[in-house]
């Protein structure tokens, strides 16, 4: 009867915003959870399902100031919403719906923001996404019952949450009960909005000029998750959401989505996956120390010793490590220490110039990490993401010189390549890996073609 219901509200939400339920069904599992399976057979490359947020909003954990519609950064010297007086783009984002959910409870409230610095965080802009799901509540009613349906992991966040979140969840209270007078809402109605986002929200496309952003989608929501899931999403400068198929699915046969992306080494994804959503992802990657051979979680042993340092219980969080070459072994404390350097040198370098980061790696590679750790990967994705930006900004690509071009377009495939090699071996069969590295090559022979015209 329940999912009857749920499958109703579902049709009833897509009709007031355009999605649509094209392969797929939420169905019930013997424990009580939910999942989606397939609603008949499906090829690859087909879309299983379409639709937009029901709530979307800044970054619920910290956010620069933004748009309260778009989410485009917001100086000092911008338009003001004539409402709630909060920084819009201008009059179409100031009457955008996704704003309006806010506009006039903070109108009605006589609430004042005040920001000290544009370029930093602002503890306010991290309430408006847990206010506008809380809003739901009497504004959209079957949109709420959705979103009320989906789970928190209360118990568990009870047990282990930092005093950070803890704090978070006092600044929402605050800012929700006292500034804007909304006494309808208790202390454990936050605290329940605050876990549904922190258990099913999305983040959305990164852009450049745009805070980060968040959104829950209706029925994504119950996809459950796989490191090697069977489909992957695609993501619209609207909000919309599509999941498509990489495999051919059976009817009945369970849509797996993934909560981390294939890019981070087990020992920082297990991590993330048990303390977020609060299980244990049993995939065969989680379970083996090399990942696939690639050796993403691998320390170098030691000066005297050429050897990887691998967790002996790869999905295990606190398991101690053994060489895989002299059998030493050390506790996961001493790992987390040289981690917690290797990062912080990252994190202290990560503004500097390309040729600086790409330091980083000769400085790390195969001396402290193995050449695939996740970290020395994430750096060359910083540095690819530059350089294609550089790339698309045509004015400043055109002044380059036609070696600096050549030196440019070859760089950014060779760091692709690179990373591609590793995701190849460890994300789930039909990932499109290799299709975007064959689009790129193509544009760096065509682009290097021209500059001999």
């Amino acid at each position: 009867t329940k999912l009857i219901l749920l499958d109703s509200l579902l049709q009833e939400i897509y009709s007031m915003t355009g999605g649509e339920l094209c392969s797929v069904e939420v169905q019930g599992e013997p424990n009580g959870e939910r999942c989606l399976v397939a609603r008949t057979d499906v090829a690859a490359g087909d879309t299983l399902l379409s639709e937009y947020p029901v709530v979307s909003g800044p970054l619920y954990t910290r956010s620069k100031p933004v748009c309260l519609q778009c989410l485009k950064l917001m100086k000092s010297d911008c338009y003001r919403c004539t409402g709630c007086r909060f920084p819009v783009c201008d009059e179409v984002c100031e009457k955008g719906g996704w704003h309006a959910a806010e506009c006039r409870v903070i109108k009605e409230a006589g609430f004042n923001l005040q920001v000290d610095n544009w370029n930093s965080f602002s503890p306010i802009y991290s309430c408006i996404t847990v206010l506008r799901t809380l809003l739901l509540r009497e504004s959209s009613p079957d949109q709420w019952r959705i979103v009320d349906s989906l789970m928190d992991h209360d118990k568990e966040r009870a047990a282990k949450d930092s005093p950070t979140w803890q704090v978070h969840e006092l600044l929402v209270v605050n800012f929700v009960q006292k500034f804007l007078g909304l006494s309808q809402f208790s202390q454990a109605d936050v605290r329940r909005a605050i876990g549904i986002l922190r258990t099913n929200s999305v983040k959305l496309e990164s852009r450049v000029g745009f805070g980060e952003g968040v959104a829950v989608y209706p029925t994504y929501s119950y996809a459950n998750h796989s490191c090697l899931c069977n489909t992957h999403t695609k993501k619209y400068k609207d909000l919309r959401l599509d999941l498509i198929a990489q495999v051919p699915l059976k009817q009945g046969e369970t849509v797996w989505t993934r909560y981390t992306t294939p890019q981070i080494g087990n020992f920082q994804r297990i991590s993330d996956i048990q303390k977020t959503w609060h299980f244990q992802c049993t995939c065969a990657r989680c379970q083996d120390p090399t990942e696939f051979g690639t050796m993403m979680s691998g320390l170098v042993c030691s000066r005297d010793c050429t050897g990887i340092l691998l967790p002996i219980h790869s999905n295990m969080i606190g398991s101690p490590w053994s060489c895989n070459l002299c059998g030493r072994k050390t506790g996961v404390t001493g790992v987390q220490r040289i981690l917690t350097e290797v990062t912080k040198d990252i994190g202290a370098n990560r503004e500097e110039d390309n040729q600086t980061l790409l330091h980083l790696i000769d400085k790390y590679e195969n001396t402290v990490l193995h050449k695939n750790h996740y970290l020395l990967l994430g750096i060359k994705e910083v540095v690819l993401q530059r350089l294609m930006v550089s790339i698309n900004k045509k004015d400043n690509y055109a002044k380059l010189s036609r070696e600096e071009k050549v030196e440019v377009l070859a760089l950014r495939t060779r760091l692709f390549r690179e990373i591609v090699h590793i995701l190849n071996v460890v994300d789930a069969p039909g990932s499109p890996w290799n299709h975007k590295l064959e689009k790129m090559e193509a544009e760096e022979r065509e682009l290097t073609s021209k500059l001999d015209d």
